[in-house]
């Protein structure tokens, strides 16, 4: 039963969705949609985690999914914004990858990781999709990284890879042991929190949040 349940078309439904909210952000240079998009993601996440923990009967996957849901699809988007509200830069413009060929080469990676993922032998086709998604995840969050110029978005796309590592682990192990799982939570907290206050000392120093103009202090 508990493998019926974890194999449901709702597991699937969710994973998809949950690509398509990466799209989302992917396709977007307005920075409350991306937090927005991001939110989303998140929430989808810890319904994941929630059907998991139903599945399994893993209590502590149960504590899990909820701190996914009140940090990850709550506290973090809402300083997100707080941060773009401050800063007062509400679009990004000028992009090392414009908009199109990112959603292209989005693409391709979802293609790229569905067919190494198909080479691996996985538990089932529901895990192949989980992992592959997963994969995909965290090359597009790598992507957005290094494609976009705002500091904001570029701690997005962090943001969006860790969400893919903690699909790949809670849909094919059930979750890592709960005392990992906090302390990766509050890494991830941490790690938010000092990046705000890394943006809002960028924007004060240079009157921008752009990280290409880092550059003008080589030398």
């Amino acid at each position: 039963m508990a493998e019926i349940v974890f194999g449901s078309n709702t597991m699937q439904l969710l994973i998809a969705l949950i690509l398509v909210s990466t799209f989302m952000i992917l396709g977007s240079t307005r920075l409350y949609s991306c937090v927005r998009a991001f939110g989303i993601q998140s929430f989808l996440l810890a319904c994941v985690a929630g059907i998991v923990a139903y599945s399994t009967g893993k209590n502590d996957i149960y504590i899990i999914a909820v701190l996914t849901l009140l940090f990850k699809s709550i506290v973090i988007p809402y300083f997100l914004i707080y941060i773009i509200r401050e800063i007062k830069v509400k679009k990004e413009i000028d992009l090392y990858v414009k908009i199109s060929p990112s959603l292209i080469i989005g693409g391709g990676l979802v293609v790229i990781s569905y067919y190494l993922i198909r080479s691996i032998n996985v538990i089932s086709e529901l895990s192949s999709f989980a992992l592959s998604a997963s994969m995909s995840l965290v090359s597009i969050g790598l992507f957005i990284m290094i494609s976009r110029k705002k500091a904001i978005m570029q701690m997005i796309g962090i943001l969006i890879m860790e969400n893919g590592l903690f699909l790949g682990a809670i849909s094919l192990t059930y979750g890592m042991p709960l005392l990992v799982e906090l302390g990766i939570f509050f890494d991830v907290l941490i790690a938010v929190l000092i990046m705000g206050i890394l943006i809002f000392r960028i924007n004060r120093t240079f009157e921008s949040v752009d990280t290409s103009i880092l550059k003008n202090l080589i030398g």
